[in-house]
């Protein structure tokens, strides 16, 4: 099998994958919202023997932000996951102009979203465990970072911006 073929056949079945997962919003809040794994009442399988304390969420060679912190019932390793998956998602279908990330405030905590894809919630624990000030002030730095990876990662998205 070519290595062509082989990359071929992994990216068709990340988008089967991503096309599974994908499920209507549940919430009111954001009628247009996607919603990638990561309900408040199904985790992500984690099997790893040896957990790390902090897991780097990036795309491209780039670090976008770290997540050091367990919250909402969630471990950090769990958040990891649920993150990467719908950054993934983001990445193979969302709005990748760098505009699209915004912070929208979720039953109170500051949330991260690119496009109509929710990506993060801020806790007090995430701020804890990183030393910012307040939840707005990481959430602010997060989305700012989400931003400019996406700029990086995905140029030829603002080419019609030139035209």
């Amino acid at each position: 099998m070519t290595r062509a073929r082989l990359l071929g056949i992994v990216a068709l079945g990340a988008l089967a994958v991503c096309a599974m997962v994908w499920a209507p919003p549940a919430d009111a809040q954001l009628q247009n919202e996607v919603k990638i794994y990561g309900g408040e009442d199904e985790k992500p399988v984690t099997n790893a023997q040896v957990i790390p304390d902090e897991f780097e969420i990036g795309v491209g060679g780039l670090m976008v932000f770290r997540i050091r912190a367990d919250a909402a019932g969630f471990t950090a390793a769990e958040r990891a996951r649920i993150v990467d998956a719908r950054m993934v998602h983001i990445l193979s279908y969302g709005d990748l102009d760098p505009g699209a990330v915004r912070i929208v405030p979720v039953r109170g905590k500051p949330t991260i979203y690119v496009g109509e894809v929710r990506l993060i919630t801020i806790y007090p624990s995430d701020v804890e465990a990183v030393g910012a000030d307040s939840m707005q002030q990481l959430a602010g730095w997060w989305a700012a970072s989400v931003a400019c990876c996406l700029k990086s990662v995905a140029p030829w998205m603002r080419v019609k911006e030139m035209m």
